[in-house]
Order: C-alpha cells, then sequence, then structure tokens
C-alpha cells in the first residue's frame, strides 16, 4: 500500500503514484493508495482508517511528515506491518527519538531518499552557469526562495548557499515561500525591489520557480536584463519553459522513488536479502536545463508510464548487489519513444 502525502492529482506526487502503479503491473503487485491531503493529521487518520477496516497489507510505503513521525511507526508496528519510508523528512531530536530503520522500529526496513544538499548546490551551480554564458562579466547576485522549515528543503537551501559562498556568489536574501506558487511570486517582487540588481532566482520547487519567473516579467522595465531561475521537479510546464528559455533548469528525477519502492519490495517478498542488509537506498537526482532538454521533453504530459521498466532493475534478476537507478536513465535521444539505457 502506497500513502501518497499529497492530494489526488497533485503534479509531483502524481508522478510518484503513477510510476508505482506502472511498476506494480509489471511486477504483478497489488497496490492500493491513500492519500495524506497535505496534512500529517489527515495522513495518520486516513492510514489507521485503512487498517482497521481493510485487509492488512504485506507492506506499506509512505513518507513521515515532521511533527508526529513517532506516531505513524507506532501505527504500523502495532499492526505488525514491514514498511518503506520515502525522502528524509525528519531531523533534530524527533530524528533522534524514532532512531534509524531497524533500531527502535523493528518493522521499519528502510528509507528510501536522494542527497537534497547536492542537489541544491547542483541547482546553484546551474543557474550560476547559465548567467555566466549570458555575461562571463557580471556579477551574480541571488536570492533563494525555500519551500518551508523542515529538513527536505533546508538541506537544498544549505547546498546552494555552500555552492554560492565557494564561488563568490552573493545570497542576498532566504525566504519561505511554503511551496506556493502566489507565494513565491509576492514575495519575489518584494525581493526584486529591494535587491534590484539580481540575477539569480534559485528555489527548492519548480512551482515557486514559476512564480518567481511571472514576478521577473511583471516588474522587469529592461526586457533584455537576463535573470537565470531554477527550482526542482521536472515539473511538465517547467520542461517548456526550459527549452524556450524562460526557466534555466530544473533538478529531478526523485519521483522515481514510488517505483524504486515496490521494486525493492518485490525483490524481498521474493527472498532477496538487501532489505536485511542495508537501511536505505540512495541515488542522485539530475539537472535538466537548456543543454539537455530536448532528451527530457518526452517526460511532458506523461500520464502512461508502462514503457518505463524498472523490472531491469531488480536485484534478483542481475547479478548486482545495489539498486543502480539514475532519473538519468529516463533520457531519450531524438527518436519517439524510446528510452535510452
Amino acid at each position: 500500500m502506497l500513502v501518497n502525502p499529497s492530494v489526488s492529482g497533485e503534479p509531483f506526487w502524481q508522478k510518484v503514484e503513477s510510476i508505482a502503479q506502472a511498476a506494480s503491473k509489471q511486477l504483478n503487485v497489488k497496490l492500493d493508495v491513500i492519500y495524506g491531503d497535505g496534512s500529517r493529521y489527515i495522513q495518520l487518520a486516513e492510514l489507521q482508517k485503512y487498517l482497521e477496516y481493510r485487509a492488512t497489507p504485506d507492506f506499506v510505503v509512505l513518507m513521515l511528515y515532521p511533527g508526529n513521525a513517532e506516531q505513524h511507526l507506532d501505527l504500523l508496528e502495532k499492526y505488525g506491518i514491514q514498511y518503506l519510508t520515502l525522502e528524509q523528512t525528519i531531523n533534530g531530536p524527533e530524528q533522534t527519538e524514532i532512531g534509524k530503520p531497524g533500531q527502535r522500529y523493528k518493522n521499519w526496513l528502510g528509507e528510501i531518499y536522494f542527497d537534497n544538499f547536492r542537489a541544491g548546490a547542483e541547482l546553484a551551480k546551474a543557474l550560476t552557469e547559465s548567467l555566466r554564458e549570458q555575461d562571463s562579466q557580471v556579477k551574480p547576485q541571488a536570492i533563494a526562495i525555500n519551500g518551508h522549515y523542515g529538513s527536505e528543503s533546508d538541506a537544498r537551501n544549505q547546498g546552494a548557499q555552500s555552492y554560492f559562498g565557494s564561488q563568490g556568489v552573493a545570497l542576498q536574501q532566504s525566504i519561505y515561500a511554503s511551496w506556493s506558487k502566489t507565494q513565491a511570486m509576492e514575495k519575489t517582487q518584494r525581493l526584486l525591489k529591494r535587491y534590484p540588481e539580481t540575477n539569480i532566482i534559485w528555489s527548492a520547487s519548480d512551482l515557486m520557480a514559476m512564480g518567481a519567473l511571472s514576478a521577473v516579467k511583471q516588474q522587469s522595465s529592461d526586457k533584455e536584463r537576463f535573470v537565470a531561475i531554477g527550482g526542482f521537479d521536472w515539473l511538465n510546464d517547467t520542461l517548456g519553459l526550459i527549452e524556450k528559455g524562460e526557466l534555466q533548469a530544473s533538478v529531478g528525477g526523485h519521483f522515481i522513488m514510488g517505483g524504486l519502492a515496490i521494486l525493492s519490495l518485490y525483490d524481498r517478498f521474493h527472498g532477496h536479502k538487501y532489505w536485511q542488509e542495508h537501511q536505505s537506498i540512495t541515488y542522485p537526482l539530475v539537472v535538466i536545463n537548456g543543454h539537455n532538454v530536448h532528451r527530457y521533453l518526452w517526460l511532458a504530459d506523461k500520464s502512461d508510464w508502462s514503457g518505463v521498466d524498472f523490472s531491469k532493475f531488480s536485484l534478483l534478476k542481475n547479478k548486482q548487489t545495489q539498486y543502480l537507478v539514475s532519473p538519468e536513465f529516463l533520457a531519450r535521444e531524438t527518436a519517439p519513444g524510446v528510452i535510452s539505457e
């Protein structure tokens, strides 16, 4: 069973869900999905309702919300269900309290996540390089838009700060916009008045990057002034905006985590010992920019993921000891429908 922490149809989590469904069909796995509606309280209530009134699943895949991770894990342990968590969303005292997979919570098999710090730095690098491609003499001056006060957004921002600092890029201010396109637009408008020479806008999500883009378009009287803007998630609209040169970069591919979770649980169900010997699966994210966007445009508006073959990464079907999956396997050459290996 997959717990989608958002609402049905939300762009990013719908991709996570759709790929998990496609992987399930390929591997003959029955997959139920419930929704957390973007709330830690609703997610916990929906999970409890599911477990009370339906047959107990073999496995659960979920993302933990900061603030009530312990309640989620206590509930799953109560029912004796083995489970995987997506992303590393818990930090600080709460992370210390719940511990690592398999320690306090014996049915917690492991985590599937990506390096947000590194990805944040990669986005900062891509935007800085894009700016310098336009004008090698320009002084980079950046602002950063975070999602919320949480480990995921903060790690991305810390990666950006690290890169900007190493390159002498002035990071004028970092703000939070709650993953909202509207908030990002409104706050960027105010920031551009405060820092009129801004030429890099780093964002923790594509939606917020698009909000920032709207602000730049509305406030810029100099149509020739270039501002490098980018975010995370590889949203469909983002790919088109990168192709047109309105956005410069998007870091993503993390939506494959749903399919990767299903694949690893399929292997475990059939006897593979990976989750007995490891606590996590990690994989890198990939930067899409103007140089490689043509290889990923086929992903835009895609709803049928049946052609994305996760079964070939099964540890039961090859001699590898690690899940060597990267979003780069989604890149294709120019021939329509062909995925490069």
